[in-house]
């Protein structure tokens, strides 16, 4: 797994080297590329934390990717 700090929140996106490259490119609407911008906003770290996990397991279904092909983790 390759892992990469999300600026200053303590959470970490996650992806399978194994499965993906940084050089893929998968599919993604504009809809969730909104959803991720205000799912930033969110005060509540641990909600933050399962709306992101939330929305890239939808990336990962929409791409016909393996389960934690993608994906974020709390730093801590």
């Amino acid at each position: 797994m390759q892992k990469l700090l999300v600026a200053k929140m303590g959470i970490e996106f996650i992806y399978d080297k194994n499965q993906l490259t940084t050089i893929d490119e998968i599919s993604v609407s504009v809809a969730v590329l909104r959803d991720l911008v205000q799912t930033l906003n969110i005060q509540n770290e641990a909600q933050k934390l399962q709306e992101l996990k939330t929305i890239l397991d939808g990336v990962v279904r929409k791409n016909r990717l393996l389960p934690g092909a993608v994906g974020v983790s709390d730093r801590e």
